[in-house]
């Protein structure tokens, strides 16, 4: 009797900086493709993706508010990053929700090019669940991280207004309001950045500065703040 082989092992997690880098440079190249017109097929392929790189995102993003710090002695840790994180998480999730009937990217079968920048995207979102699953590192890793995660947020938002300048009209409305979302992204990614740089100071003992949205609220989120949201770099 023959054995069956076993199954191949499962790829090594990507380090969580180089997981947000490559999501980063995959956004990049992206957004410099969508910014162009695409013939209809090619459009809705963008639009699918799109969907689909913002709800892997908001699943890998919930594993990056348990991120664990190596270089800091156990204790009491401030729920500040992890809460703004969550929140980032949520928005994300309820963004892709914005582009209303649209098919996953893997649900459109085989494609013709899987190269193509919006594929590679899809990829790099995808992995950055396995990446940010269990996140350990340093506090600079952290923030690395989170930074080079900011920066893909921009050039998400980059790519997102690239097809909606070709859009029909309700197309073009759903992902204005991707693009508002992102926004609210970016907005909590910077705050939890800030709360954690405040954390890390000796002695302080004052509370992080509040977050730079207003006005949305998502559910379980009890703390909305009161400014506008920074702008993406």
């Amino acid at each position: 009797m023959t054995s069956r082989p076993s199954a191949p092992p499962l790829p090594k997690p990507q380090h969580p900086a180089v997981a947000a880098r490559a999501v980063a440079d995959a956004a990049h190249i992206t957004a410099y493709i969508w910014a162009r017109p695409l013939d209809p097929a090619r459009h809705g392929r963008a639009i699918s993706q799109l969907y689909s790189t913002l709800r892997d995102l908001g699943i890998a993003t919930r594993g990056l508010a348990r991120y664990q710090m190596t270089d800091i002695p156990a204790g009491p840790a401030s729920p500040d990053f992890p809460r703004h994180v969550n929140a980032s998480a949520r928005w994300l999730l309820n963004t892709c929700e914005s582009l209303d009937g649209v098919l996953a990217a893997e649900g459109m079968g085989s494609l013709p090019d899987p190269d193509e920048p919006g594929a590679v995207l899809c990829q790099a979102a995808r992995n950055a669940i396995l990446a940010w699953r269990q996140p350990s590192g340093t506090s600079t890793d952290r923030d690395i991280t989170i930074k080079r995660f900011i920066t893909a947020t921009g050039f998400l938002s980059a790519a997102t207004l690239g097809l909606a300048a070709y859009a029909p009209r309700h197309r073009a409305m759903d992902l204005q309001a991707v693009c508002a979302g992102l926004a609210e992204v970016t907005a909590y990614l910077m705050t939890a950045i800030q709360a954690a740089a405040e954390d890390a100071s000796p002695g302080n003992g004052t509370e992080p500065d509040q977050h730079p949205a207003a006005g949305n609220k998502l559910p379980g989120d009890h703390d909305p703040q009161s400014a506008e949201p920074d702008s993406t770099a």
